[in-house]
């Protein structure tokens, strides 16, 4: 179910929001998000692996659509977390204390096991409280509380925090250094496919977290770009952009989760665009390493799939590179002095077709309404 989402294929596009929000009303009311009681351990871990599965999906299309997570974890905050594959694979009927230990709040967010619903289960938790930190911080009620905005970012930073270090210690000692700039460093292949994905995705949250999400307000806001802030997004946008060199080496078609990774992806990228296309010529070996490293993942996907905002995406960040950086130092100087909005400047660099996907109030993301 996770590794068949598919957000922007023309041929889902228009109803894949409503699939979704009957499979979130399904579910709950089949009651998957509390134990039955009268079924055995079996029945029980089907039901529970149905519902976060579901709850993972809703978090990914919360983000891909730029929405708020429909099912909730008070809901099922007394649901057990799914057992590891491994122990689920076996033939052998399901022993009843492998599934029904206590787990603590920390533990919600720990990696219990490097399969699908083991690393990625605790990453959506921490990416649907990103989502609702992203809620207030535009709520023009919300947002006028710096301190509670403070308070929970340094909360998701905690939980991130506590992902990492479960992590590592089911990981290779020097699996996590391949997100460093200058470690060309090979992981061994004992690694499964899951935990490059996993990593990615991990340093994409820090992207989203500190990021603007929209590749626009991104743009626009010098604010941020002279803030801590921006550094931050940067770092871990780099620290992307090497792991996902690494996904290409383990798994060249991305055949794994293709479907689901496109949109972590897209949102680590738009950084790199922003910096080809406002320092141009002034663009330094790491900036124009890291979008080389995103043009060859963006060209897999263009190879396999029907995502169009892969593609448009693709051809805007070449164009960037191949027009942007060509441009004088004296055109720029005397582009700054225009009177031009700063949005007006970036609809003239961007295709129109890459601002039909926004990630501010009022739009839909990857959920682009198709021109009548």
């Amino acid at each position: 179910m996770l590794t068949t989402i598919a957000p922007s294929e023309k041929s889902l596009e228009s109803g894949l929001q409503y699939w979704l929000v009957f499979l979130n009303f399904i579910v709950q009311k089949l009651d998957l998000h509390k134990d039955d009681q009268g079924m055995d351990e079996d029945n029980k871990e089907e039901r529970r692996r149905l519902w976060w599965a579901t709850y993972i999906i809703d978090r990914h299309a919360a983000l891909s659509f730029n929405g708020r997570p429909r099912l909730t974890d008070q809901e099922c905050s007394s649901l057990p977390t799914p057992c590891p594959d491994a122990i689920w694979d076996n033939l052998s009927p399901l022993p009843r204390s492998e599934n029904c230990l206590p787990h603590s709040m920390a533990s919600r967010y720990q990696v219990r096991s490097l399969d699908m619903l083991g690393t990625f289960l605790p990453l959506s938790r921490i990416l649907g409280e990103i989502l609702e930190y992203r809620f207030l911080d535009d709520h023009p009620t919300f947002n006028t509380n710096k301190a509670l905005l403070d308070t929970s970012r340094a909360t998701i930073i905690r939980n991130l925090q506590l992902w990492f270090d479960s992590f590592k210690s089911l990981v290779e000692p020097d699996f996590c250094r391949m997100s460093e700039p200058e470690c060309e460093l090979l992981p061994g292949g004992s690694n499964p496919a899951v935990a490059y994905y996993g990593l990615h995705m991990y340093h994409c949250m820090f992207v989203l977290l500190y990021g603007r999400m929209d590749v626009v307000r991104m743009y626009h806001d010098l604010e941020w770009q002279a803030s801590p802030d921006f550094l931050t997004a940067g770092e871990h946008a780099v620290a992307c952009a090497n792991v996902a060199r690494h996904i290409l080496r383990v798994d060249p078609r991305l055949s794994f989760m293709y479907r689901y990774f496109g949109t972590y992806f897209l949102q680590s990228s738009f950084i790199f665009l922003i910096l080809a296309q406002k320092l141009g010529q002034q663009s330094d070996s790491l900036i124009l390493r890291n979008c080389a490293i995103n043009l060859q993942v963006l060209d897999k996907f263009v190879l396999a799939t029907n995502m169009d905002y892969q593609r448009t995406f693709a051809e805007l960040l070449r164009k960037a590179l191949s027009n942007n950086m060509t441009r004088s130092s004296q055109e720029k100087a005397h582009a700054s002095h225009d009177h031009t909005s700063a949005l007006e400047e970036l609809e003239s660099h961007l295709d129109p077709e890459m601002l039909r996907y926004r990630w501010a109030p009022g739009f839909t993301g990857l959920w682009a309404h198709t021109e009548p």
